[in-house]
């Protein structure tokens, strides 16, 4: 029976994954807690409208896409520079940029959703299904979505979810091609 050194890992290429696979794992982690913590912050910041309800419907008061685009605006303007950070940090790692690409648009992705489900959880419950057992006239808050508050949409079909991705591409990219010239010094001579 043989046993399996170090050495021997390493020489069958096992060995020389792990800093790949740490890099990976890294960089999913650290946009999952990035896409938590954006939808905290996008909760905290956001301040539900309010809206009354009518024949078991809820409508918002005042109306008007200003109104309703007061959340979907601000997931966008928190998404998309984190995500570039992200995306600059990630891409200050050298070596192994195709799996760095790959993670970061996975990762971003994630903290996408991560952040919306974060967010929304934690804000108040949607309008229109507790409109349902209310009276007429009674006045409720709206819920935290990234679709305008109407009956037959779904809170979440938004293309506002690609401004993580849109900002770890743009950061990672940008490093990637500013590299080593764009940040270094330039000789004057």
């Amino acid at each position: 029976m043989s046993t399996v050194t170090h050495e021997s890992l390493e020489h069958t290429g096992v060995g020389s994954q792990r800093p790949l696979l740490r890099r990976i794992v890294l960089v999913l982690a650290a946009f999952a807690v990035a896409g938590a913590s954006a939808g905290l912050l996008w909760e905290r910041l956001w301040e539900p409208p309010t809206g009354l309800t009518y024949q078991g419907r809820w409508f918002l008061e005042p109306a008007g896409p200003d109104v309703s685009f007061e959340g979907i605006a601000l997931f966008v303007l928190i998404a998309f520079p984190l995500g570039l950070l992200l995306g600059v940090l990630a891409g200050l790692w050298r070596h192994h940029e195709t799996a760095t690409l790959l993670a970061v648009l996975v990762g971003a992705g994630l903290a996408g959703v991560v952040m919306y489900a974060v967010g929304s959880s934690l804000g108040p419950a949607d309008p229109q299904a507790l409109a349902a057992g209310q009276p007429d006239y009674t006045e409720l808050p709206g819920g935290l979505g990234l679709t305008a508050p109407d009956p037959d949409r779904v809170p979440w079909h938004s293309t506002a979810l690609v401004a993580f991705p849109a900002g770890a591409m743009t950061g990672l990219v940008g490093t990637y091609l500013l590299g080593s010239r764009g940040f270094a010094s330039r000789s004057r001579g």
